[in-house]
């Protein structure tokens, strides 16, 4: 039986629709569950420029209403990333983003953003049906549902594989020599030229806990 495995030579992310209004929904009267989501989605940023990853980003029309991303995220968007206003749930529909997604270059797109029953739902089906692995960040993805549990379970029995951003920055990495974020570690090895490690970035065991609602 093949494993899935994410190869961090062959992996893209996708973010969709990380934008303050779903945000604003999803997490009213919940600022620590807003402040988990966010923290996950800074360190994917973060990790997706650090190792040079392709990145492709949506966001739902209209964004004079919705927004784009979120200050504390725009700060962080790597430079030069693709970003794309749709009016598709399903991201694969919209030419545009598919010819970036499949200029990516990669076979293995992880997901993450919102929302996980319509927009995520929808464009990880999409990717499926094109032939892409999809790892889905279950801990960076949500939704206005309080049951989200039905749209994940269809996601997962249509081959996507569910991950967390912990899970999947250790896939990345591989070793102990190669985490950047371990200082001792890190100085096992000779890494030669590699550009600065992200002061700001805090070890995935300090982030803040987030529930699962699968």
């Amino acid at each position: 039986m093949a494993v899935q495995r994410i190869d961090p030579s062959d992996v893209g992310v996708l973010l969709i629709d990380v934008q303050p209004f779903f945000m604003d929904l999803a997490f009213e009267g919940d600022p620590d569950g807003r402040d988990a989501l966010e923290v996950r989605l800074e360190h994917l940023l973060m990790i997706t420029d650090w190792m040079d990853l392709p990145l492709v980003t949506t966001f739902e029309t209209p964004v004079e209403d919705n927004g784009e991303l979120p200050e504390r995220l725009e700060t962080l968007y790597p430079a030069g990333r693709p970003r794309h206003v749709k009016d598709y749930f399903g991201c694969m529909t919209e030419p545009g983003i598919l010819a970036d997604v499949e200029a990516m270059g990669v076979r293995q797109i992880a997901v993450a953003g919102a929302e996980t029953d319509v927009c995520i739902l929808q464009s990880t089906l999409g990717l499926l049906e094109l032939g892409y692995e999809v790892f889905l960040l279950e801990d960076c993805v949500t939704t206005t549902e309080s049951s989200p549990g039905p749209a994940l379970r269809r996601m997962y029995a249509a081959g996507a594989v569910p991950t967390t951003l912990k899970a999947m920055l250790y896939e990345l990495v591989q070793c102990v020599s190669g985490i950047p974020w371990y200082p001792k570690g890190w100085a096992m090895k000779d890494h030669g030229e590699t550009k600065p490690f992200p002061e700001a970035f805090i070890p995935p065991e300090s982030w803040p806990p987030w529930e699962s609602k699968y």
